[in-house]
């Protein structure tokens, strides 16, 4: 079978892949257009965070398609709905760092560091207000493997746990409810902290807007470490400007770069980071651990791990 990688990768998860089976013939691709051209008689393909479109209707013999990330709402095209070819994810690669991240967010208002490093910048002693996790509540919008990330470190901190998630499970006993997302504005206003772990889907998209926000207490947070578009990013900081929230920490935005005219950027209670919460010196080997196994797995004709259900968007 023929493998095609169609994006950077370092030498050493090349030799990685190349190892998985000698039946397996694995093919470079240098950019775009070598990838177009390259397609047409592979089996399975490799991408980064997204397969372009272009490279998808080129490959008209593509059984499966692997990508890099967890989100896979920019490879979900007309094409790729439409066939039969098998989406996969990296799923699971990035719970540790993106639920650190998360929970640095959160300490960093509670002990207000945002607000002391701003003092230092500045060469001003001066104090600033805090409080404690313990006995907070933590809604999670999104319970899969970040959210539970999320939810393990957070009741590490004794906090109290709710969360909202489209799917049917038995939840974590140190998770006190998890509620359908139509019970979203049940839950808001008992939230010190919200965080959003879910996936962008139609159904998603927007989740949190004006009618959101004015649930939510004046003095609660919003974190967001999944995608921009999840967030109504003009309510959002209305809802900062006139004080109906409390603060936000933001990775992820409705256009990235974020734009340098941005208000967020000036606001001394928003935290930003540059869609970088899932980063790590271990990330890049826990996705290496997973394409190897669905690579070895679709050689052996065994069921491929972290499929998508490609109507469900996740």
């Amino acid at each position: 079978m023929k493998f095609l990688i169609a994006h950077n990768i370092d030498g050493g998860s090349l030799e990685r892949i190349r190892s998985v089976s000698p039946e397996v013939e694995v093919i470079v691709a240098n950019n775009l257009e070598d990838a177009i051209a390259k397609v047409a008689n592979v089996d399975a393909v490799y991408s980064g965070a997204r397969l372009p479109r272009e490279i998808f209707v080129a490959g008209k013999k593509l059984r499966w398609v692997q990508v890099g990330g967890a989100g896979v709402e920019t490879t979900l095209y007309p094409e790729m709905l439409e066939s039969d070819v098998i989406l996969t994810n990296t799923s699971g690669a990035y719970d540790i760092p993106i639920a650190d991240h998360v929970l640095a967010m959160i300490l960093c208002f509670a002990r207000g560091l945002n607000m002391f490093i701003r003092h230092q910048i500045e060469g001003v002693w001066r104090g600033t207000s805090m409080f404690e996790l313990a006995k907070q509540t933590i809604l999670i919008i999104g319970l899969g493997s970040i959210g539970l990330a999320v939810a393990q470190r957070a009741h590490g901190f004794d906090m109290r746990i709710l969360a909202v998630d489209i799917m049917d499970f038995d939840k974590p006993e140190y998770v006190e409810r998890v509620e359908k997302p139509e019970k979203l504005h049940d839950l808001l206003p008992e939230a010190n902290f919200v965080a959003i772990c879910c996936p962008l889907t139609q159904k998603t998209c927007g989740l949190m807007g004006e009618a959101e926000f004015q649930k939510m207490k004046p003095t609660a947070y919003i974190i967001n470490p999944a995608r921009g578009k999840i967030i109504d990013e003009s309510a959002m900081i209305q809802a900062l400007s006139e004080k109906r929230i409390a603060g936000a920490g933001l990775d992820v935005f409705e256009q990235e770069p974020l734009p340098p005219e941005s208000p967020l950027w000036k606001m001394p209670n928003v935290i930003i980071t540059t869609h970088s919460a899932g980063a790590s010196p271990v990330t890049g080997v826990r996705m290496m651990d997973i394409v190897c196994e669905n690579l070895r797995r679709f050689t052996t004709g065994e069921p491929l791990i972290n499929i998508v259900n490609k109507n469900a968007g996740f």
